[in-house]
C-alpha cells in the first residue's frame, strides 16, 4: 500500500501528491464518482481509502452502502471541489493505462513466427515476475503462435533447453536452471494429470488451453509425454490444432491431378486406403482431411485412433486404452458390429490389425489406415513381411499415399539447374507432360525457379511447410504383380509406366516453381 496522508482533510497540494492504485477507480465508475464527488483511490486488505467532497451526503452514502455490502471496510478523505477535478484526471490516467495494457495484450496475442520466439526469451527475462502457472501458459501460447508443432524441455548438463520445433527444424529458445525448473515441471504435471510422485517411468497427458488469435477462438490440446533422463525427467509438449484437421487437399499441398485421383478413391463403397510416410510427416492431418471430405449425414463414420488428436463432428471417435485391453484389434472387432460405412484405424501395427482392416475393406466397407514405411511401393511389402496374404491384400487395396512434408521458401531466383538435377527434373516433366496434359505449368521448361542457397540456407528465410505426395492408385496390373509375389522395384517400374509420379517428382514440380530449396528437399527424401 502507499503511504497514505497523515491528515484526514486535504488541500490540493496533498491531492497532487497522492499515488493512487489506478485499477481501484473502476470500484465507482468515472460517472457515478462525477454525480457523488466520491472516488477510491488505494486499498490494504480488505479496507478501502475513498476521498470525497461530502457536499452530495445523500449520495455519498448511497455509495458506501453498496460497498459496505460487499464487505469492504471504509475509511474516508476529505477534500474540496478544486481538489476533486484533480482526482477526476485519474481516471484519464486509467483509460491511457488501459489502452496501453490492451495495446500489449493485441501484440503479445496476435504475434507470430520469429517475433512470438523472441517474446517467449522476453517473459524468460522477467519469469520472477510470474506465477508458475502463469509463465507456462504465456510461454506455451507463444510457442503455438510461433507455428511449433512440438516444444521439448530437455535435461542437459547445463540446465534444461527448451526448444521448440518449428518447420521440422528443432531450435533452442532459453535454458532453465536445473532447480529452477522444477516447479514448473511440477506445474505441468498437474495440469496434465500425470503422477507428480513418479520419476522412474514413462507417463503420458494432455491438456487444453484457448486462445484468440487475429479474433479468432482456437482451442489448441497438448499432448504431453514425461520421460526420465540421466539428469532428470525431460519432456515433449505436442500442439494439436483442431482447425488442421479442417484443411482442405489443396491447403494441404495435394495438386489437381492428385486432388482428382482422391475424390475417385474416395468415392469408392469398400476398400483399403493407406496413408504412409515416416513420423511427423502429416500422415494423421491427410487421413483427418479425407474424413472431412466424406463426412455426410448418411454415412456412418468410426475411428479407432491412438490418440484422438481432433474431434470432428458427426463422425464416431474411439481411442484405444491398452492398460484396459483395448487395443486396435479389440476396437475393430467392436467397430464392426456398429454397421459403419467408413472405418479408420489410427495405424496398422500388428499383423492381426492388419488382416482385420484387410478382411474390413473386404466385407464392403471403405477403410482408411497408415503405416509406416517410405513410400507408397514399401507399404506392399511391408504388410506383406507382416504375413498379409497377397492375394487378400490385392484384392482389399485401393491406393496408397506416400507423403513427407517440406519447408516453403520464401526467397527464389531463377537459375538453371546442375546436371543431374536437370535430368531428373526432364524425365519428371516428360511423364507430366504424356500422362497430364492438363497440368499447365507455370514455369520455362528448360529453366527452373531453384531457391538460392545464401537465401534459404537459415530457419528466418523458410516459413510454413506443405505435403510432396504419391498417389499409388492400385489396378488390376498391380494387383497381379503383388499375387505373383514381384518386387517393390518391379512393382514401381509398373507404376511408372502408367504415369505414376513419386514423392521426388512432385517435389521437384513444387521446387521449378519456386516454392521450396533443392536442399530441402535433399534433406527430406
Amino acid at each position: 500500500m502507499s503511504t497514505l496522508p497523515s491528515k484526514k482533510i486535504l488541500e490540493l497540494i496533498d491531492v497532487q501528491q497522492l499515488h493512487p492504485k489506478l485499477e481501484l477507480l473502476n470500484v465507482i465508475p468515472k460517472n457515478v464518482a462525477q454525480t457523488t464527488q466520491t472516488v477510491a483511490f488505494d486499498q490494504n486488505w480488505k479496507t478501502l481509502y475513498l476521498l470525497t467532497t461530502n457536499n452530495f451526503p445523500e449520495l455519498y452514502h448511497q455509495v458506501t452502502d453498496k460497498l459496505e455490502a460487499k464487505w469492504y471496510k471504509l475509511d474516508t478523505y476529505y477534500t474540496d471541489g478544486d481538489s476533486f477535478a484533480i482526482a477526476l484526471e485519474w481516471y484519464q490516467q486509467l483509460a491511457t493505462k488501459e489502452q496501453e495494457a490492451q495495446k500489449t495484450y493485441d501484440y503479445r496475442h496476435n504475434v507470430s513466427g520469429h517475433e512470438a520466439i523472441a517474446l517467449i526469451k522476453e517473459a524468460y527475462q522477467k519469469i520472477d515476475s510470474y506465477a508458475e502457472g502463469d509463465f507456462i501458459n504465456e510461454i506455451l501460447r507463444l510457442a503455438f503462435q510461433s507455428w511449433a508443432s512440438d516444444v521439448h524441455f530437455q535435461n542437459e548438463e547445463m540446465g534444461v533447453v527448451m526448444r521448440v520445433r518449428k518447420d521440422g527444424i528443432l531450435q533452442t529458445v532459453i535454458v532453465f536452471d536445473h532447480a529452477q525448473f522444477q516447479k514448473y515441471l511440477m506445474k505441468i504435471k498437474y495440469i496434465a494429470w500425470v503422477k507428480m510422485n513418479i520419476e522412474a517411468q514413462t507417463q503420458d497427458g494432455r491438456f487444453d488451453f484457448d486462445l484468440t488469435n487475429n479474433g479468432v477462438e482456437v482451442k489448441v490440446d497438448v499432448r504431453v509425454s514425461v520421460m526420465p533422463s540421466l539428469r532428470g525427467e525431460s519432456l515433449v509438449l505436442r500442439f494439436l490444432d483442431s482447425s488442421k484437421g479442417m484443411l482442405s487437399f489443396e491447403q494441404l499441398g495435394f495438386e489437381k491431378y492428385q486432388i482428382d485421383k482422391l475424390h475417385r478413391q474416395l468415392k469408392q463403397n469398400y476398400g483399403l486406403i493407406l496413408v504412409t510416410g515416416p513420423t511427423g510427416s502429416g500422415k494423421t492431418t491427410t487421413v483427418y482431411s479425407m474424413l472431412n471430405t466424406l463426412n455426410h449425414p448418411s454415412k456412418k463414420i468410426i475411428t479407432i485412433e491412438d490418440p484422438v488428436e481432433y474431434e470432428l463432428p458427426g463422425i464416431e471417435q474411439s481411442q484405444i486404452n491398452e492398460k484396459k485391453w483395448f487395443t486396435f484389434e479389440e476396437g475393430l472387432k467392436g467397430i464392426l458390429r456398429h454397421d459403419p460405412d467408413i472405418i479408420m484405424v489410427g495405424e496398422i501395427r500388428t499383423l492381426k490389425s492388419a488382416e482385420m482392416a484387410v478382411n474390413a475393406a473386404l466385407t464392403w466397407h471403405l477403410v482408411i489406415s497408415t503405416i509406416h514405411t517410405n513410400n507408397a511401393v514399401e507399404a506392399l511389402t511391408r504388410l506383406i513381411n507382416m504375413w498379409v496374404k497377397p492375394f487378400m491384400l490385392a484384392s482389399a487395396l485401393n491406393c496408397i499415399i506416400g507423403q513427407r512434408l517440406v519447408r516453403k521458401a520464401l526467397h527464389a531466383k531463377t537459375a538453371v539447374a546442375d546436371e543431374f538435377t536437370d535430368r531428373e527434373i526432364r524425365k519428371t516433366l516428360d511423364v507430366v507432360d504424356h500422362f497430364y496434359p492438363e497440368v499447365k505449368p507455370s514455369y520455362e521448361w528448360s529453366v527452373y525457379r531453384i531457391p538460392n542457397n545464401e537465401e534459404t540456407n537459415n530457419t528466418d528465410n523458410y516459413e510454413g511447410r506443405e505435403g510432396i505426395f504419391e498417389i499409388l492408385e492400385v489396378d488390376s496390373s498391380i494387383k497381379e504383380a503383388i499375387i505373383q509375389g514381384k518386387s517393390s522395384a518391379e512393382i514401381l517400374a509398373l507404376a511408372r509406366q502408367q504415369g505414376f509420379l513419386t514423392i521426388k517428382d512432385d517435389a521437384y514440380l513444387k521446387m521449378i516453381e519456386g516454392k521450396t530449396s533443392l536442399e530441402e528437399i535433399m534433406s527430406v527424401i
